[in-house]
């Protein structure tokens, strides 16, 4: 069941869409910077330039991630994104290694490919749930009871960083605040294909 909120009263869908452009340009552009050392290595020859066409996509990867994590600011939560610096960092440090086989940084290289095609396949989607409410920012940030075990509150200020997050199985949220002119907007952006029910979710709305 692909993921739906209920429009509640004051909550409005958010006008935010992911420009996906430059992160599929860069991952379009790694996809090539992977295939060379394959050819390479079974070739024989040049091989020792596969070491920087290994680093090349690694590095045209992690800005497409980070393009990726700029339209949804949720995704700083992702697990998927937390993997994918580990994996990036082992490839920086073993590409570079002569005892370690050029397979093994490519291996990884197309594994962080993949997880990097995955968030940004979803982010492209439009995954998950995205509203936002009008906001004095002069009020505190308060959870009704029966939702605040869920979340977490990190700041009751307005604030334009994380305010609270959600995590639960298969499911990640965040709550942020933007500034337009005289206006603040509380954002709820929710990662997950499960069904989410913004009814009561702060306690000024009770």
């Amino acid at each position: 069941m692909d993921m739906v909120g209920l429009f509640v009263d004051g909550w409005f869908p958010s006008e935010e869409r992911p420009v996906m452009i430059i992160p599929l340009f860069t991952m379009a552009w790694s996809l090539f910077t992977l295939v060379c050392p394959i050819l390479l290595i079974i070739a024989g020859k040049y091989t020792e330039v596969v070491p920087w066409f290994i680093l090349a996509s690694i590095l045209l990867l992690g800005f497409a991630l980070f393009s990726t994590m700029s339209q949804r600011r949720v995704l700083i939560l992702h697990r998927g994104v937390h993997l994918s610096g580990l994996l990036m960092s082992s490839v920086l440090i073993l590409a570079f290694i002569e005892s370690v086989s050029a397979w093994v940084p490519l291996g990884i290289g197309w594994i962080q490919f993949g997880i990097t095609y995955h968030i940004a396949n979803r982010t492209s989607a439009g995954f998950g749930v995205q509203f936002r409410h009008q906001w004095n920012p002069k009020n505190p940030l308060e959870i009704s009871p029966i939702k605040k075990s869920q979340w977490h509150i990190l700041n009751t200020r307005a604030s334009n960083g994380l305010m609270a997050i959600l995590r639960k199985k298969g499911m990640i949220g965040a709550m942020y605040c933007t500034f337009e002119e005289d206006d603040c907007w509380l954002h709820i952006d929710v990662f997950s294909k499960d069904f989410f029910d913004l009814n009561g979710i702060l306690i000024e709305e009770e």
